[in-house]
C-alpha cells in the first residue's frame, strides 16, 4: 500500500528574515570587539587638604613655648624680672630722708637741753636714745613697705604676663585649628568635585562601550514586539510502486484482457 508524505514549512516574511539576519550579524560582530578596561579612580588629596595636613603637623606643640613661659612666670621666682631696678634707690633715698629728719630732731633736742641747762644729763640722753630708736624703726618700716610694694607689683605683673602667655598659646592653637578646619572644608569640596568628574568620565566610557550592545538589544526588542508574518508551504510526495505491486498489476490487467476475449468461456459451465 502506498504511503503519502506531507511536509509543511512556515517562513517569516522576507523583510523580517532580513531584519533577523542583521540582528544576528551585529551580535556576532560584537563578539570579537575588545572593550577597554575602565577601572574606578579615586581623586587624590586636594592642595587645600595637603596644606591643612602640613599646618596640622607644624602646629603640633606650637603652643608649648607659650605655656612654658607662662609656667616660668607663675613660679615663685617669676616676679624677680619685674622688680623695679629703682626700688633700692628709693629705699636708700628714704633712709637718707629719715636720717636727715632724725638729725634735725636731735639738734633740736640738744638745743632745748642746753637752754634748760641740762645738756649732757640723763634726761637728754634718754630723749636722744628714744629719737634714735624711733628713727631706726621708721627706717625699717619704710624699707619694708617699699620692698613689699615693689614685690607686690612685681608679682602682679608676673601673674598678668603669665596669663597673657597662656592665653596666647591657647589662642594660637584655636586659630590654627580653625585654619585647618577651613582648609579641610574647602579641600573636601575640591576633592568631591574631582571625584565627581572622574566618576562621570568612567560612566561615559562604560556607556560608550555598552551602546552597541544596547542597540542590538533594542533591535531584538523591536523584532519581538512585531507580530510574525508567516507563510505556510505544503508539499505532498507519493512514493513509486514497488516491483511486487507492479507485477500484480500487470497480472490483473492480463487476466482482464483474456476474460474479455472469451478465453475462460469453456472453463466454467454455461
Amino acid at each position: 500500500m502506498a504511503t503519502q508524505t506531507q511536509e509543511i514549512i512556515q517562513k517569516l516574511a522576507p523583510f523580517q528574515e532580513s531584519f533577523l539576519k542583521d540582528i544576528f550579524a551585529s551580535a556576532k560582530a560584537l563578539q570579537g570587539v575588545s572593550q577597554p578596561y575602565a577601572p574606578e579612580q579615586l581623586a587624590g588629596l586636594s592642595a587645600e587638604q595637603q596644606q591643612a595636613i602640613q599646618l596640622g603637623t607644624q602646629g603640633i606643640g606650637a603652643y608649648q613655648p607659650f605655656m612654658q613661659q607662662a609656667a616660668a612666670l607663675a613660679s615663685p621666682e617669676g616676679y624677680q624680672q619685674f622688680m623695679s631696678p629703682f626700688t633700692q634707690d628709693v629705699i636708700d633715698q628714704s633712709m637718707q630722708d629719715i636720717a636727715r629728719g632724725s638729725a634735725m630732731q636731735q639738734g633740736q633736742l640738744s638745743g632745748q637741753a642746753t637752754g634748760a641747762g641740762a645738756f649732757g644729763g640723763s634726761r637728754a640722753a634718754v630723749a636722744s636714745g628714744e629719737l634714735a630708736r624711733g628713727t631706726l624703726e621708721q627706717q625699717a618700716r619704710t624699707a619694708a613697705q617699699l620692698r613689699e610694694s615693689g614685690f607686690g607689683q612685681a608679682q602682679q605683673l608676673a601673674g598678668q604676663r603669665s596669663a597673657l602667655f597662656s592665653g596666647l598659646g591657647q589662642l594660637g592653637q584655636q586659630l590654627g585649628t580653625q585654619d585647618i578646619n577651613t582648609l579641610l572644608g574647602l579641600g573636601g569640596m575640591t576633592q568631591q568635585q574631582s571625584q565627581a568628574e572622574l566618576d562621570v568620565a568612567r560612566r561615559n566610557l562604560l556607556a560608550q562601550q555598552a551602546l552597541p550592545f544596547q542597540q542590538v538589544g533594542f533591535m531584538s526588542d523591536i523584532f519581538r514586539g512585531v507580530p510574525a508574518l508567516q507563510s505556510t508551504y505544503q508539499t505532498s510526495t507519493t512514493p513509486p510502486p514497488s516491483t511486487t505491486s507492479q507485477l500484480l498489476g500487470l497480472g490483473t490487467a492480463g487476466l482482464g484482457a483474456l476474460a474479455q476475449g472469451g478465453a475462460f468461456q469453456g472453463m466454467f459451465g454455461s
